[in-house]
């Protein structure tokens, strides 16, 4: 009986970490050091003149109410999208799968998958994804993206 009362404490402690961020999304910031993380989501997209303004939130949802992380640009770059871009009606960048939890011994360790979402002007949607993103220790790593295996400049 003594391992389950200390199992649903440890539960309840991830759950009131996870809420805190949900209840005060400016701590994201910091909690998840997202400076670090624009600058990995920026070094996929080498496009001139393309601002992203990465927005990021932990909610519930799901069919078993999970905790979610979520990195979205709410921007159209279509614009962006060279020679796609006269065949595209929208163009966005998004989180696809994504995984976050806390423990006392590891802290927030993050998981999720950055795709880039396409509607083509004549009906249809797909996606694909750019890379994906692993935040553990209070660092954000990438991996699984075009040039991952070409030295960093």
């Amino acid at each position: 009986m003594r391992l389950r009362r200390n199992s649903k404490r440890k539960v309840s402690k991830m759950n009131t970490e996870i809420q805190n961020l949900i209840d005060h999304p400016e701590a994201i910031r910091e909690t998840l050091n997202t400076a670090q993380l624009d600058r990995l989501i920026r070094k996929c997209f080498c496009v001139h003149g393309l601002t992203l303004q990465m927005q990021y939130s932990v909610s519930l949802g799901g069919r078993f109410n999970e905790p979610r992380f979520n990195a979205e640009n709410a921007d159209d770059v279509t614009a962006c999208a060279g020679i796609f871009s006269s065949v595209l009606r929208k163009c966005q960048i998004g989180t696809f799968s994504q995984h976050i939890e806390w423990t006392e011994a590891d802290g927030f360790k993050v998981w999720f998958q950055l795709d880039l979402r396409y509607e083509h002007f004549n009906g249809g949607s797909n996606g694909m994804t750019v890379a994906e993103f692993r935040f553990e220790n209070g660092k954000w790593s990438k991996s699984n993206f075009k040039g991952e295996d070409e030295p960093e400049r």
